[in-house]
């Protein structure tokens, strides 16, 4: 059991650091490739265009009190979750994430110092702070992506559990999707947000695996 133990966690390891590795070596392109700013740019321009006779309510919809309210939604339920089954680690973990995403992005920011798209492709939203990653994309990630595990992992309702986690996962692709239609966020800063996503969410799937074996 306990080789058993420490081969899981060497595992854990190194596929965190393989995706790190990843994430570090697509923001370099992304800071030093200044074409892929310019494709960003097209697509936004291709995106808005397409999607030019729609309301502008729709995309934004995550700028409004239903984000907050998407945001509070899995910690409470998440909260309710692990207090009843008394693992109260969890409680933290979950409620730390909106910090934890803000501080990465008060870290990764600064440093990628990535500008936003162009004032004229901004709809309606006019954000001061830098562009990499997107927030509003990260935290949606990890914490929704969180719901579908335990839904996943302990609904027996197949109808429910299908039905709860392609709405999170709309939900997910959804945020994503207003930040490139409203010309705030470049669709390179919302992959990005998705891919720190999965390591931040990975990373507890796999700590919570070694914690329920130990």
């Amino acid at each position: 059991m306990h080789r058993s133990l420490l081969r899981l966690r060497m595992f854990i390891m190194k596929k965190t650091i393989f995706l790190l590795l990843f994430f570090i070596i697509y923001t370099l392109i992304i800071k030093f490739c200044p074409i892929i700013t310019e494709w960003d740019k097209a697509f936004i321009i291709y995106l808005q265009n397409l999607l030019k006779d729609l309301p502008l309510i729709i995309p934004q919809l995550p700028d409004c009190k239903l984000y907050s309210i998407m945001i509070a939604f899995p910690l409470i339920v998440g909260g309710i979750y692990f207090f009843k089954q008394k693992t109260y680690l969890n409680i933290a973990f979950l409620a730390s994430i909106p910090l934890i995403t803000f501080l990465l992005n008060c870290i990764i920011k600064p440093i990628v110092h990535r500008m936003r798209p162009p004032y004229e492709l901004q709809l309606l939203v006019h954000p001061h702070s830098f562009s990499y990653v997107s927030s509003h994309s990260l935290v949606t990630f990890c914490l929704w992506s969180i719901i579908i595990y335990l839904i996943y992992k302990h609904c027996q309702n197949k109808v429910f559990k299908t039905l709860i986690i392609a709405l999170s996962v709309i939900w997910i692709l959804f945020v994503g999707f207003s930040r490139i239609w409203l010309g705030v966020h470049h669709l390179t800063d919302v992959l990005a947000a998705y891919l720190l996503g999965f390591i931040l969410v990975s990373f507890y799937v796999k700590l919570f695996s070694v914690k329920r074996h130990q």
